[in-house]
């Protein structure tokens, strides 16, 4: 499979009016126009050349594959999360090669689309506990994309210009390690963190996938987005306008700094970063 990028992050929701509002008042823009696709409803946001999409089902009828997702993380403590992404690819995929052979299609999910309306996304096997992957054919670059996005959803007011990393735990890092590799995602880097848990890093354009294992609280999945800014203090300030509690800017350990949504949106947790010159380990 030729993974280019991740295409876009799928966050389930309860609620999708009360979450459009929770991240405006986190600064981020969502686009005016929702789509409904197998009766999940979604709201589209912009981080640089990635989507993040706010997804509700609004009828237990519902066809779409991600259905049952959506239902079991909007029932936990916090209301949501992350569920996981959708991979960018180039090429056909196998579902479309089945169809025109007249093979039964592998299972797939409609999504809102960049160009020429809805895309379907077929889905994968993530061999991460706790985590949906689904891959959609691309065929606009990095830069496009970022546009095409800018131009749907408008200007993030928190300056946050792209994903940089989503955080995933994880109960065996090395299953989640061979997982991406056997799908063309390689392993860039694995840190020691102590006390026996692990770090390793996947990179794909300017986003960071972020495995960390074994996970010893709470159960398996995607944990939180971490997305660069242009200017971290105005992203800490517009929070805190909007009654949200927004930490302090501090320096990262990666470099640059870094300041963080106290309250998780919808049970996202949520950094700002900002670059800067990099720092030792």
């Amino acid at each position: 499979m030729g993974i280019i990028c991740v295409e876009r992050v799928l966050v389930a929701v309860r609620d999708l009016a009360a979450s459009r509002e929770n991240w405006r008042r986190a600064g981020f823009a969502v686009a005016r126009e929702e789509f409904d696709g197998d009766d999940v409803r979604i709201a589209r946001m912009a981080t640089g050349a990635v989507e993040i999409d706010l997804c509700a089902t609004h009828s237990p009828e519902s066809k779409s594959p991600l259905a049952g997702h959506l239902r079991d993380t909007t029932a936990n403590d916090i209301g949501g999360g992350i569920i996981g992404w959708v991979w960018g690819v180039k090429g056909v995929l196998v579902s479309n090669e089945r169809e025109s052979n007249s093979i039964p299609s592998i299972e797939s999910i409609q999504l809102p689309g960049l160009t020429h309306g809805p895309v379907k996304a077929e889905m994968l096997s993530s061999g991460l506990p706790g985590v949906v992957t689904a891959a959609a054919p691309i065929t606009l670059d990095i830069e496009s994309r970022r546009q095409s996005l800018k131009q749907l959803c408008g200007t993030n007011a928190n300056t946050v210009e792209y994903l940089e990393h989503i955080v995933v735990m994880t109960p065996v890092l090395d299953d989640a390690i061979a997982a991406n590799e056997a799908i063309g995602g390689p392993c860039k880097r694995i840190r020691e963190v102590g006390n026996g848990a692990r770090q390793a890093f996947f990179k794909l354009e300017q986003t960071v996938l972020e495995v960390v294992g074994p996970a010893t609280r709470g159960r398996p999945g995607c944990w939180g987005l971490a997305l660069m800014c242009i200017d971290i203090a105005q992203a800490v300030a517009t929070a805190r306008a909007n009654d949200l509690q927004a930490t302090e800017p501090k320096l990262a350990i990666q470099g640059g700094q870094i300041a963080r949504i106290v309250d998780p949106l919808d049970g996202v947790a949520i950094a700002f970063m900002q670059p800067g010159p990099r720092r030792d380990d």
